[in-house]
């Protein structure tokens, strides 16, 4: 008789465990979507939130300009961003450094379209 209660002690924290996960999975694909990278042009009818910075972090990164800009497109996301804007690359040093963002939410009529490349 023990060893059921045993189980069944340890049987709660487990189904709390996979209850977790499960729902983590679920509220993942309810994330917002990442804002677009557009040029200014193309966001002058928009709603300016603005200026988000992305760091690269510590440590020696070959490519920490595409760190940076993924810290700040997390920003405004946050912001509700729908479009980004850059402004700027910051190096600081030879493997890191910022990125400069402004962040504006569009409607989907007030985009003209036009790539940015």
């Amino acid at each position: 008789m023990p060893g059921f209660f045993v189980r069944k002690a340890h049987r709660k924290p487990i189904t709390k465990g996979v209850t977790a996960i499960a729902l983590a999975i679920c509220f993942s694909s309810f994330s917002m979507a990442t804002p677009t990278e557009a040029r200014l042009s193309a966001v002058a009818d928009c709603h300016f939130l603005g200026k988000v910075e992305g760091s690269s972090g510590y440590g020696k990164n070959n490519r920490w300009q595409s760190l940076a800009k993924s810290s700040a497109l997390h920003h405004a996301e946050k912001l509700g961003a729908t479009h980004v804007v850059w402004e700027r690359m910051i190096p600081s040093g030879a493997f890191n450094g910022i990125a400069i963002a402004r962040a504006y939410s569009c409607g989907a009529d007030s985009i003209d379209g036009s790539p940015v490349l």
